[in-house]
Parts: C-alpha cells; structure tokens; sequence
C-alpha cells in the first residue's frame, strides 16, 4: 500500500480494524526520511496511539505534526509533503470539508474502517479521485491478520407475560410495548414517504432510535447474566452497551463513558489489568488501543455495518476471542443481523437460545 501511494499520490486505505492501517503511513516515512507529515486524528488519546507506533516501529517523527480534527482549522492556507486523515468519516463536516480545500499535500493518505459514498465524495471533491485498497474484517480473518473469532448469536424473545411497562395508563408487557413502538415508527416511515422533508426524515429516525433504544435497554438482563458468567470464569472483556445510562448502570465503577470522572485512568486500569471488564458505548471507544481482550459482548448492533465493524474490532484482541451478541426474535434485530454475517466468515457465527447458554 506504501508503495501504492508512491506511485499515485492518493490513497484511500479502507481497511478493517486491527489490519494495520497506520503500518502504511509509518512505511511510507520510513521509505521517505525527512518529510513534513500532518496526521489528523479525532480526539487526544489517538495522538498518543500514533506517537507510540512511531516508537514501536522506530520511525523518525522529525517533521511530524499530529493533531485533532477539531483543530484542523489552524491549519487552513499549509502545505505538507504527506497529509493522513486517520478515521477519515470524521472529515465529513462542512466547515472540515471547506478547510480541506485550503490543506494541500503532494501525498494524501486517507485510513477507515468503513467509508460510506458521501464521505469518499466530500475526499475526491478537496483532492480529486482516490484509489482505494480494501481489506475486511473476512479478508483479515481468512489470511491471518486478525483472530479468528467465535460470533455467540444468543436469541431472546420478548416478554408477552409480565406486564411491567405502562401506556396510556395500563400496564402491558415488553412485546406490546414493543408493538406500539413499531406502529410509531411505521407511521414516521409513511409520513415520510408521502411528504419527503428534513423534518418527516429526523422524525422517521427518531422512532426507529427510540425502537433501537427499547430493544438494547431490555436487553440488560441477558448482559447481567452473560458478564456474571464472565466474572465467575475470571475472563478479561469488553461490553458495549446501548447507552450511556446502561453502562453506568452495568459497570458501575468499571464504565467508560463521556459521563465518567477521570475516564482516562478507567482505561489504564484495565490495559494494566488492574480490572478485567470495561462498559463503554461504542463512539467513545474508536482508536483506542485495547489490550488482552478475550471476550465481548455487543448489546445492541446498528443498523449500519461501520459501528459493528468497529465494535467487533476492538474485541479482536487476543488468540481465541468469543464475541456474544443477544438479540430478539421477530424485531428489528433481525434486520440489523446482517451487518455481523456480511462481516463476519460463517463457519465463525454460531446460533444458541438463551436457556442453552445461560
């Protein structure tokens, strides 16, 4: 890929999660002594990810300059030998993608995961076409890069006895409520197909939010009992969470979130192995370097194949990892199923029915 950048100036890296992505920039420096680089990361910590892979590779950074997206407007009107967007989505802004117009690089290497068409436009409008080098998640799996991984599906179904969820007055159970959430959003999903506007589509997406939402918060027994089991099995693992709220809830002193005092040293604690288990949600976790995860559990999958990509990713840390994701029959879930299995070898996923596995 280094070498493909070289060549062509321009370079977009769409590689899965632990595949190396930054190995190409460090390569090309290395192969390049001397240049002036600007890397663009999205918060501080990544900053600190990149200066130790230049330390870990012995790579020069004389020259190097490694900053946050939310300080790229400082560097409107420069000049660079090689510019790096590292988890380039975060480039798709209007005021990121009028400073880009400004930012100049004679080499411009771009690093994602998952990049959808809207951002691959927002690139190619400020620098012209990029050739893109794909590896996925299957790819580096299949050749070796990443371990292969046990994908635990554990199917729940929802309550129809317990009435333990009011509306209108009454109590009802999790299926029902589940129901009367769904009528909403299928009349968000109408109204927008009759009368296609910014305000009936932030409607149409705040139902089915609301209806993601529900499912994950429900959810939160069959994590208790997945993680009790971890604990008495004394695994190192990861657990992403559907919300802020769940994850404070779950991890109590253990939980990473925008809402935690002095999250950082939560973090240090558990790559130092101080704790075994940590409770994020799934932004907040992006470019950090985690180590010796055996287990993850994945409470809520999206509706989009990045956020599971990554989520997947972060747990792909040690020889034998075990992924385990519940999710209800006959809802929603069913159709956000699909963004593990187009992801993820089949022979690594496995089916099992929550009385089996608890």
């Amino acid at each position: 890929a280094a070498h493909q950048l070289a060549k062509n100036t321009r370079l977009l890296c769409q590689w899965a999660t632990c595949t190396g992505k930054s190995g190409v920039a460090l390569r090309f420096l290395q192969d390049n002594p001397g240049m002036d680089c600007l890397i663009l990361v999205p918060e501080q910590n990544n900053i600190s990810n990149w200066e130790e892979e230049f330390r870990k590779f012995n790579v020069s950074m004389e020259n190097v300059t490694i900053a946050c997206y939310a300080s790229f407007r400082k560097y409107s009107n420069t000049k660079w030998d090689l510019l790096v967007f590292d988890e380039v989505p975060h480039i798709d802004t209007e005021l990121r993608r009028a400073v880009c117009e400004t930012v100049r690089g004679e080499f411009i290497l771009a690093l994602g995961a998952v990049v959808d068409e809207q951002e691959m436009d927002a690139l190619n409008q400020a620098y012209g076409k990029f050739p893109v080098s794909t590896v996925t998640l299957t790819q580096g799996i299949e050749w070796g890069i990443i371990p292969k991984p046990l994908v635990c599906i554990v199917h729940l179904s929802l309550d129809d006895k317990k009435k333990t969820f009011w509306y209108c007055g009454s109590r009802i159970t999790a299926k029902e409520k589940y129901n009367q959430i769904l009528k909403t959003v299928e009349l968000a999903k109408e109204e927008y197909e009759n009368s296609p506007s910014g305000y009936t589509r932030q409607k149409m997406l705040r139902a089915g939010n609301v209806r993601k939402r529900f499912l994950g918060e429900i959810k939160q027994e069959a994590v208790l009992k997945l993680c009790e089991k971890l604990n008495e099995n004394k695994r190192r693992y990861l657990c992403f969470c559907a919300s802020i709220k769940q994850a404070i809830t779950i991890g109590k002193e253990n939980a990473y979130t925008s809402k935690t005092p002095k999250c950082d040293r939560i973090l240090q604690k558990f790559n130092a192995g101080e704790i075994n288990s940590l409770f994020a949600v799934s932004k907040l976790i992006e470019g950090q370097n985690l180590v010796n995860i055996e287990r993850g559990i994945i409470t809520q999958l999206g509706g989009t194949p990045r956020i599971t990509v990554q989520m997947i990713g972060r747990i792909l840390r040690s020889k034998n990892p075990i992924i385990y994701i519940p999710v209800f029959d006959d809802t929603k879930d069913d159709g956000f199923l699909w963004t593990v299995t187009a992801n993820i070898p089949e022979d690594c996923i496995k089916h099992y029915n929550s009385k089996s596995l608890f």
